[in-house]
């Protein structure tokens, strides 16, 4: 038997073994869409203490532009002094079409974000980004460990 073939089979089988993913329960389920409703929040609003919060540790963030961020860099983009003036800038951002995939202490989360802006008092077109998040449950809850945001083609 080749070596490929034995790599596929070896695959195979751990993936049998591992089952599927473990079922959450609804409290889990509204937990992480409330986390990323607070993540939300905390990005909207520019507070880097309620995402030092909601962040792990070890969080990295792959960026729409593709960029691999680290959670000093994330938390420094969004100190408050970073945070345009509202009569240039405003903007929301509605999470919808929750995915939850739980697996014991981890689960992967991916939503559509659509964001509206308003830039210097002219209503933008919406457009819409697919997050994925890997969240881990801690004593204290869920917190986010990555996120990936991929941007949708309108």
């Amino acid at each position: 038997m080749g070596i490929m073939k034995t790599i596929l089979i070896s695959c195979a089988l751990m993936a049998v073994a591992a089952g599927p993913p473990a079922a959450g329960s609804q409290n889990d389920e509204a937990a992480l869409q409330s986390l990323i409703g607070r993540l939300i929040a905390a990005q909207t609003s520019y507070d880097a203490v309620a995402l030092e919060r909601l962040l792990t540790s070890d969080y990295t963030e792959v960026s729409p532009l593709g960029e691999v961020d680290p959670r000093e860099k994330v938390l420094g983009f969004y100190q408050p002094t970073n945070k345009p003036a509202a009569d240039k800038m405003t903007a929301s951002i509605a999470p919808s079409e929750f995915s939850i995939r739980q697996f014991d202490t981890v689960a992967v989360v991916i939503t559509r974000l659509t964001t509206t802006m308003t830039v210097d008092g002219k209503n933008q077109p919406p457009r819409s980004l697919r997050a994925t998040f890997v969240c881990r449950k801690v004593s204290s809850g869920w917190q986010i460990a990555s996120a990936q945001y991929t941007g949708i083609r309108p």
